[in-house]
């Protein structure tokens, strides 16, 4: 058995240039949930947990579901031999750090845009470091 081919037009394997929108879409979401907990802060909840504060409900939901994918999105493109993966984490990295920058300038608005920065400026590093690697190492 050879694996699964995917060469179809809207595969998600790590050749298909449709990781360079979904990347900061994904990112996107998972920003705007995190930038409810900065702004919003955390309540103590009815059992002793933190909970959403009032009127960011919405926010840390989108960050509960958008948590996986973007953990899934990230690693594929800090780890990929193949550009669009690396590609779509610098975008979604930049852009994301711009927008935390423009919605304020606290000391963790400040954290998450530096954490959003370094990773979109070690996808790219990241990807020709490991596809230098794959060339120099022998065939198989």
């Amino acid at each position: 058995m050879s694996g699964i081919q995917t060469s179809g037009k809207w595969s998600l394997d790590e050749k298909s240039w449709w990781w360079v929108l979904l990347s900061p879409a994904v990112m996107a979401a998972a920003t705007w949930g995190i930038l409810g907990l900065v702004e919003g802060g955390c309540v103590r909840g009815p059992r002793g947990g933190c909970v959403a504060a009032e009127g960011y409900e919405l926010r840390s939901w989108t960050l509960f579901l958008a948590a996986i994918p973007t953990l899934l999105v990230v690693v594929t493109g800090l780890c990929s031999v193949r550009l669009p993966p690396a590609l779509g984490v610098a975008l979604g990295g930049t852009v994301c750090g711009l927008y935390t920058l423009a919605q304020g300038r606290t000391l963790p608005h400040l954290v998450v845009a530096v954490i959003l920065f370094v990773m979109a400026a070690t996808a790219p590093v990241g990807n020709w470091y490991l596809r230098r690697r794959e060339r120099r190492s022998p065939a198989r």
